[in-house]
Protein backbone atom coordinates (compact mmCIF):
# COMPACT_ATOMS: atom_id res chain seq x y z
CA UNK A 1 0.00 0.00 0.00
CA UNK A 2 1.02 3.78 -0.50
CA UNK A 3 -0.82 6.64 1.34
CA UNK A 4 -1.56 9.62 -0.98
CA UNK A 5 -4.45 11.80 -2.40
CA UNK A 6 -7.04 9.75 -4.95
CA UNK A 7 -6.59 11.31 -8.19
CA UNK A 8 -10.39 12.46 -9.41
CA UNK A 9 -12.59 12.07 -12.78
CA UNK A 10 -16.43 13.78 -13.97
CA UNK A 11 -18.91 11.86 -13.34
CA UNK A 12 -19.54 12.39 -17.05
CA UNK A 13 -16.18 11.65 -18.39
CA UNK A 14 -16.48 9.11 -21.29
CA UNK A 15 -13.15 6.85 -21.52
CA UNK A 16 -14.20 5.84 -25.60
CA UNK A 17 -14.61 9.48 -26.30
CA UNK A 18 -11.01 10.30 -24.95
CA UNK A 19 -9.85 7.64 -27.03
CA UNK A 20 -11.44 8.34 -29.60
CA UNK A 21 -9.92 11.91 -29.56
CA UNK A 22 -6.75 10.89 -29.14
CA UNK A 23 -6.64 8.68 -32.24
CA UNK A 24 -8.09 10.86 -34.59
CA UNK A 25 -6.25 14.38 -33.00
CA UNK A 26 -2.46 12.79 -32.78
CA UNK A 27 -1.86 12.78 -36.44
CA UNK A 28 -3.18 16.36 -36.74
CA UNK A 29 -0.71 17.58 -34.10
CA UNK A 30 2.18 15.41 -35.68
CA UNK A 31 1.70 17.44 -38.93
CA UNK A 32 1.24 20.83 -37.53
CA UNK A 33 4.23 20.55 -35.30
CA UNK A 34 6.76 19.95 -37.93
CA UNK A 35 5.58 22.78 -40.33
CA UNK A 36 8.09 25.55 -38.83
CA UNK A 37 5.07 28.43 -38.81
CA UNK A 38 2.79 26.72 -37.22
CA UNK A 39 2.36 27.76 -33.03
CA UNK A 40 0.58 25.08 -31.01
CA UNK A 41 -0.97 26.69 -27.63
CA UNK A 42 -2.61 24.36 -24.75
CA UNK A 43 -4.76 27.49 -23.70
CA UNK A 44 -6.86 27.35 -19.77
CA UNK A 45 -8.14 29.75 -17.18
CA UNK A 46 -7.87 29.32 -13.56
CA UNK A 47 -8.99 31.44 -10.77
CA UNK A 48 -6.84 32.68 -7.75
CA UNK A 49 -8.92 33.87 -4.56
CA UNK A 50 -7.86 34.70 -0.93
CA UNK A 51 -9.18 31.29 0.33
CA UNK A 52 -5.79 29.81 1.96
CA UNK A 53 -5.21 26.14 0.42
CA UNK A 54 -3.46 24.30 2.58
CA UNK A 55 -1.50 21.17 0.83
CA UNK A 56 1.20 18.57 2.58
CA UNK A 57 4.62 19.76 3.10
CA UNK A 58 7.63 18.02 4.41
CA UNK A 59 7.88 19.00 7.79
CA UNK A 60 10.38 17.67 10.79
CA UNK A 61 8.79 15.80 12.78
CA UNK A 62 7.15 17.10 16.08
CA UNK A 63 6.53 20.43 14.03
CA UNK A 64 3.04 21.41 13.64
CA UNK A 65 2.81 24.87 11.39
CA UNK A 66 -0.45 26.52 11.04
CA UNK A 67 -1.17 29.02 8.32
CA UNK A 68 -3.42 32.26 8.42
CA UNK A 69 -6.99 32.32 7.09
CA UNK A 70 -8.34 34.83 5.56
CA UNK A 71 -11.57 36.05 7.37
CA UNK A 72 -12.35 39.19 5.35
CA UNK A 73 -14.00 37.87 2.43
CA UNK A 74 -13.27 36.13 -0.84
CA UNK A 75 -11.85 38.16 -3.03
CA UNK A 76 -10.67 36.25 -6.83
CA UNK A 77 -8.89 37.26 -9.80
CA UNK A 78 -9.07 35.12 -12.98
CA UNK A 79 -5.52 33.87 -15.12
CA UNK A 80 -5.43 33.45 -18.92
CA UNK A 81 -2.72 30.51 -20.11
CA UNK A 82 -1.45 29.70 -22.89
CA UNK A 83 1.32 26.99 -23.05
CA UNK A 84 3.30 26.87 -26.04
CA UNK A 85 4.23 23.35 -26.63
CA UNK A 86 6.55 23.67 -29.04
CA UNK A 87 8.57 25.51 -26.59
CA UNK A 88 8.13 24.96 -23.19
CA UNK A 89 7.19 29.05 -23.20
CA UNK A 90 4.12 30.13 -20.41
CA UNK A 91 1.67 32.87 -22.13
CA UNK A 92 -0.55 34.02 -18.68
CA UNK A 93 -2.92 36.95 -18.05
CA UNK A 94 -4.72 38.86 -15.16
CA UNK A 95 -8.26 39.18 -15.66
CA UNK A 96 -11.03 40.17 -13.67
CA UNK A 97 -13.72 38.36 -15.25
CA UNK A 98 -13.78 35.34 -17.83
CA UNK A 99 -15.95 36.46 -20.67
CA UNK A 100 -15.96 36.08 -24.67
CA UNK A 101 -15.02 39.90 -24.88
CA UNK A 102 -12.26 39.51 -22.28
CA UNK A 103 -10.97 36.55 -24.25
CA UNK A 104 -11.27 38.41 -27.32
CA UNK A 105 -8.85 40.72 -25.62
CA UNK A 106 -6.31 38.39 -24.61
CA UNK A 107 -6.69 36.39 -27.84
CA UNK A 108 -5.55 39.70 -29.78
CA UNK A 109 -2.64 39.97 -26.65
CA UNK A 110 -1.56 36.48 -27.81
CA UNK A 111 -1.76 37.17 -31.79
CA UNK A 112 0.36 40.39 -30.87
CA UNK A 113 3.25 37.58 -29.34
CA UNK A 114 2.86 35.54 -32.48
CA UNK A 115 1.92 38.01 -35.45
CA UNK A 116 2.39 35.83 -38.45
CA UNK A 117 2.29 32.29 -37.25
CA UNK A 118 -0.73 30.54 -37.81
CA UNK A 119 -1.81 29.52 -34.48
CA UNK A 120 -3.17 25.86 -33.43
CA UNK A 121 -5.53 26.72 -30.52
CA UNK A 122 -6.20 23.44 -28.13
CA UNK A 123 -8.69 24.53 -25.77
CA UNK A 124 -11.95 23.13 -23.67
CA UNK A 125 -15.65 24.05 -24.55
CA UNK A 126 -15.94 26.72 -21.95
CA UNK A 127 -18.72 29.06 -23.05
CA UNK A 128 -16.71 32.12 -23.24
CA UNK A 129 -14.48 29.98 -25.20
CA UNK A 130 -17.37 29.24 -27.65
CA UNK A 131 -19.78 32.58 -27.78
CA UNK A 132 -19.90 34.81 -30.79
CA UNK A 133 -17.67 37.27 -30.40
CA UNK A 134 -14.45 35.03 -29.82
CA UNK A 135 -15.71 33.14 -32.94
CA UNK A 136 -16.22 35.99 -34.98
CA UNK A 137 -12.66 37.57 -34.20
CA UNK A 138 -11.41 34.05 -35.13
CA UNK A 139 -12.91 34.09 -38.40
CA UNK A 140 -11.54 37.40 -39.13
CA UNK A 141 -8.43 36.85 -38.10
CA UNK A 142 -8.23 33.62 -40.63
CA UNK A 143 -4.99 31.53 -39.42
CA UNK A 144 -6.33 30.61 -36.05
CA UNK A 145 -7.53 26.61 -35.94
CA UNK A 146 -9.49 25.45 -33.57
CA UNK A 147 -9.23 21.93 -31.56
CA UNK A 148 -11.16 21.71 -28.79
CA UNK A 149 -10.11 18.49 -25.70
CA UNK A 150 -12.73 16.56 -25.28
CA UNK A 151 -15.49 17.29 -22.85
CA UNK A 152 -14.75 16.45 -19.23
CA UNK A 153 -11.25 15.67 -19.89
CA UNK A 154 -9.13 18.07 -18.03
CA UNK A 155 -5.76 15.55 -17.47
CA UNK A 156 -5.47 16.19 -21.40
CA UNK A 157 -4.68 19.73 -21.65
CA UNK A 158 -1.13 20.25 -20.53
CA UNK A 159 -2.55 23.62 -19.53
CA UNK A 160 -3.79 22.19 -16.36
CA UNK A 161 -0.25 20.72 -14.99
CA UNK A 162 1.04 24.44 -15.84
CA UNK A 163 -1.65 25.72 -13.22
CA UNK A 164 -0.80 23.07 -10.58
CA UNK A 165 2.89 23.68 -10.83
CA UNK A 166 2.01 27.15 -10.01
CA UNK A 167 -0.16 26.94 -7.64
CA UNK A 168 2.26 24.52 -5.54
CA UNK A 169 5.54 27.08 -6.22
CA UNK A 170 3.24 30.30 -5.50
CA UNK A 171 -0.03 30.23 -3.96
CA UNK A 172 -0.12 27.29 -1.87
CA UNK A 173 -0.03 27.37 2.05
CA UNK A 174 0.33 31.15 2.49
CA UNK A 175 -2.18 34.14 4.01
CA UNK A 176 -3.23 35.88 0.38
CA UNK A 177 -3.83 39.31 2.13
CA UNK A 178 -3.43 41.67 -1.68
CA UNK A 179 -5.05 39.25 -3.87
CA UNK A 180 -3.54 41.61 -6.76
CA UNK A 181 0.14 40.97 -5.43
CA UNK A 182 -0.44 37.50 -5.24
CA UNK A 183 -2.23 37.26 -8.76
CA UNK A 184 0.89 39.42 -9.93
CA UNK A 185 3.37 37.13 -8.35
CA UNK A 186 1.81 34.06 -9.73
CA UNK A 187 1.36 35.31 -13.28
CA UNK A 188 5.27 36.31 -13.20
CA UNK A 189 6.48 32.59 -12.22
CA UNK A 190 4.50 31.33 -15.16
CA UNK A 191 6.10 33.87 -17.56
CA UNK A 192 9.33 33.50 -16.69
CA UNK A 193 9.33 29.64 -16.59
CA UNK A 194 9.43 26.73 -18.90
CA UNK A 195 6.97 23.54 -18.96
CA UNK A 196 8.04 21.04 -21.17
CA UNK A 197 4.91 19.13 -20.23
CA UNK A 198 3.05 16.72 -22.83
CA UNK A 199 0.21 16.51 -25.61
CA UNK A 200 -0.60 12.94 -26.92
CA UNK A 201 3.33 12.17 -26.70
CA UNK A 202 4.55 15.24 -28.34
CA UNK A 203 6.64 18.27 -25.87
CA UNK A 204 8.89 20.59 -25.93
CA UNK A 205 12.86 20.16 -24.96
CA UNK A 206 13.84 22.71 -22.28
Amino acid sequence: FTYHLPGHVYDRHDDEEVQRWETTTKPKLKRFWHEKDTVVLCADEMILTTETRLQKVWLPEGEFPKIICSTGGRKRRNLYGFLNLKTGVEHAFKTDFQTMYVTKEILEKVRAIYPQQKIVLFWDNAGWHKGSVVQEYIKQDGNIVQIPFPTYAPEENPQEHVWKQGRSEVANNRFIEDIDQATDELVTYFNETKFPYTLLGLSAVC
